[in-house]
């Protein structure tokens, strides 16, 4: 069973953030996942170390719970620089997958989370613009509470 967005809880993230130029920096964070009826929150905090400057990154998912015996669910995530994300989880056996696209279409990404245990997970993924490649990333998720 998943816990990750499935259970209400607090998870740190720590891996390597790849930029557009292949520049690698080291990342870490925290996310907070949180359930009322109507809208499951994902708000997370990320900080990456790049050329010597400390960059944040927050982002805020509001998901439509999963409905009863439903595989799949949408998303959405409003960022300053790339706009709304609007996207789909589903569950594959041990790993949930992300896609997403921009309202304006400039932006697509993917993401794919496989569950190590109940307190772990792998996460990879990338984020494209109309013109190429933006970033990519690889995070172990721990759960911290």
């Amino acid at each position: 069973m998943h816990t990750f967005l499935f259970q209400e809880g607090l998870w740190t993230a720590k891996g390597e953030y790849v930029d557009e130029a292949m520049n690698r920096a080291s990342l870490e964070g925290e996310t907070r996942v949180t359930h009322s009826p109507d809208v499951w929150l994902n708000k997370g905090r990320m900080t990456l170390r790049l050329d010597g400057k400390k960059v944040e990154i927050e982002n805020l998912y509001r998901i439509v719970p999963f409905a009863e015996g439903s595989d799949f669910t949408t998303w959405e995530s409003a960022n300053p620089a790339l706009g709304t994300l609007r996207g789909h989880f589903i569950v594959i056996g041990d790993a949930i997958l992300s896609s997403c696209t921009s309202t304006d279409a400039r932006y697509t990404g993917t993401e794919f989370l496989l569950q190590e245990s109940s307190d772990r997970y792998i996460n990879r993924g990338t984020l494209f613009s109309t013109s190429g490649r933006i970033s990519s990333w690889s995070l172990i998720l721990s759960r911290k509470g």
